[in-house]
């Protein structure tokens, strides 16, 4: 008797760290689920959506979108694409200010409006935090 006790116990002891180890992965897990940056959009991309079907969804044309980033950031555009970004439907354009830093603007593909931009040092390599801006407002 005194050795099956043993054994309950122990197995309830070693049962704790595997039961704790799921409930670290579950949250790890919806940490994950969540990206950056978030913004509002007019246009949601519906799931499952492939990235060649995303000219049909967007409701302004590449230019439009072109001149909406360049009012709020002066400077050459260097790449224009649109974008499944976090389930919103946006044209990110990349411009290169006069001070040699690129800028990539998030142009909202249903009302041209920009909803989001950030600084890279390089083109393609987004930097998210210090000067950042969303919506119209720095962080």
């Amino acid at each position: 008797m005194r050795t099956k006790v043993m054994l309950a116990a122990l197995a309830a002891i070693l049962a704790i760290p595997v039961a704790a180890g799921f409930v670290l992965a579950q949250q790890k897990e919806n940490v994950d689920q969540k990206q950056e940056p978030t913004f509002s959009c007019s246009i949601k991309v519906p799931q499952g959506t492939k990235d060649q079907d995303l000219a049909k969804l967007a409701k302004i044309p590449v230019a439009q979108a072109t001149q909406a980033a360049q009012a709020a950031v002066s400077g050459t555009v260097k790449r224009s694409q649109l974008e499944n970004e976090n389930g919103c439907l946006v044209y990110s354009v990349d411009i290169q200010s006069a001070d040699g830093k690129f800028h990539d603007v998030k142009v909202d593909a249903g009302t041209g409006t920009v909803v989001h931009q950030e600084t890279e040092a390089k083109l393609g390599a987004e930097h998210e935090g210090q000067n950042e801006v969303e919506n119209g407002q720095e962080d």
